[in-house]
């Protein structure tokens, strides 16, 4: 098991693909756009220094994607501390036992101790299956997160534009990628 930061348009597909599994598992009746994630992993790719955003994924040994945790820095409300924020969190079901999980988190607090962040937030939610939620929750608990508060979610049915062509949206970001080296 290793853990690469998001860097290239391969990591990209991987993650895009790994967003698509999480998105069937967790998501249910949640839009998912293929070129959101495309646009999303591209952005990330824009700040080289990794001073506010940055993606990892998972790689098994015969080098398969089999997770990722994608997050960002925020600057706190009430002062000019920062926290970093886990935006995104997956790992396929069948290395959920093994330490992919464990690595991702780990490069992500590494990340966020090196940049000063005062806290680390992770979230968990699962919309079908709230026992994944329980299970998840204790594991970050044994890693010395504590449970902060209550996120509360409001569904506003608010429809965006169905701009997804699946057909193009895997090289989105390719070439602007070659044209910032």
């Amino acid at each position: 098991m290793h853990i690469e930061e998001l860097q290239t348009p391969t990591h990209g597909v991987d993650i895009e693909m790994l967003a698509q599994l999480h998105h069937v598992e967790f998501g249910g009746a949640r839009e998912f756009s293929s070129a959101a994630v495309a646009a999303t992993c591209f952005n990330f790719t824009l700040d080289k220094q990794r001073e506010q955003v940055n993606c990892w994924v998972a790689y098994n040994s015969k080098g398969e994607a089999v997770g990722y945790l994608a997050a960002t820095i925020e600057r706190s409300f009430y002062s000019f501390r920062h926290y970093a924020v886990q935006q995104m969190w997956y790992v396929v079901p069948q290395y959920r036992t093994g330490q992919a999980a464990s690595a991702l988190i780990m490069a992500y607090e590494e990340w966020a101790t090196k940049r000063h962040c005062e806290r680390i937030y992770t979230q968990v939610e699962h919309d079908s299956d709230p026992s994944v939620t329980e299970r998840v929750f204790k594991f970050l608990t044994f890693l010395g997160y504590n449970k902060q508060g209550y996120i509360a979610v409001k569904v506003t049915n608010i429809k965006q534009d169905e701009t997804d062509d699946p057909g193009t949206h895997r090289t989105l970001g390719a070439d602007e990628a070659q044209q910032v080296k």
